[in-house]
């Protein structure tokens, strides 16, 4: 690993690199620095000719907090907003050229379910806590939208955006690891002691692939201009962000109470219809 004090860390061994979100102090919050960091280390592992497999793992106990929301809310601009660079960084997962695994050993919450949602693979612990809050935010998931509906598909992708997490669950607003892979949004849920293991496993069984052939079938099964689309998604996101019920619900969770609206009648909807044909600059 190149530095305890970076926010990714990088380590490649045995032909698999291993990116490793490493801001645990901050639950790994996606900060515009760390996802900067994440896509050069995603480069360094593409261009590397003796790296198979790359793997996206996470120190401390939470996998990833979703974008950083201090950041987002001392933002003026699109270029300053953390979810408008992890647009880059999704499609750069999706379309690596190589097997991407994610390792989720704990909870994950908005842009980190991109992450998962974007790498090939996703093993994590069965009872790892996620959700989608962004709608109690006053915000809508869109930059992420694009990888999850791949794999949840619409419906599914509705409900929890919509609820924030599973309808019905033990676990309040989140779903588990043992839901995550009952809906395809995780390739497989594991006790805690088999994680390591099961990573291991797959990936030498991934290292059994030939290179141009594992390319090739990520070739194949690309979703068509996806980095277009997650641009589209991510400026959709920063409108919602710099409104004002983005605005309020941003600062509602950062001075810990509830946002304005909890507890009042909904108002009608903004016109966004006017979002539809928006063009990335």
């Amino acid at each position: 690993m190149d530095s305890n004090d970076a926010p990714i860390g990088y380590r490649a061994h045995e032909a698999v690199a291993t990116i490793t979100l490493n801001d645990p102090a901050r639950r790994n919050a996606l900060s515009t620095h760390l996802i900067g960091e994440l896509r050069r280390a995603l480069a360094r592992a593409v261009a590397d000719r003796e790296v198979r497999v790359v793997v996206i793992d996470h120190a401390g106990p939470v996998f990833c907090a979703g974008a950083d929301l201090k950041e987002s809310a001392a933002a003026h601009s699109a270029a300053a907003l953390p979810a408008v660079h992890l647009a880059e960084a999704l499609a750069d997962i999706a379309e690596a050229p190589k097997p991407v695994v994610a390792v989720v050993r704990g909870p994950a919450r908005g842009g980190g379910l991109g992450i998962i949602a974007a790498a090939d693979f996703a093993v994590g612990y069965d009872e790892a806590e996620m959700a989608f809050s962004e709608v109690r935010l006053g915000v809508v998931p869109a930059v992420i939208a694009p990888v999850v509906l791949r794999r949840l598909g619409p419906a599914r992708t509705r409900e929890l955006f919509l609820a924030g997490g599973a309808l019905v669950s033990d676990h309040g607003d989140s779903f588990t690891g043992d839901d995550a892979e009952a809906w395809g949004l995780f390739s497989f849920a594991v006790a805690p002691e088999h994680l390591d293991e099961s990573v291991a496993e797959l990936a030498q069984r991934l290292k059994l692939g030939g290179p141009s052939a594992l390319a090739g079938v990520k070739s194949l099964t690309a979703t068509p201009d996806l980095r277009e689309e997650l641009r589209a998604a991510a400026a959709l996101t920063a409108e919602y962000f710099f409104a004002e019920e983005g605005r309020e619900g941003v600062r509602s969770f950062i001075e810990k109470r509830p946002a304005s609206w909890v507890g009042l009648p909904p108002a009608d909807p903004p016109d966004r219809s006017h979002l539809c044909a928006h063009s990335w600059p």
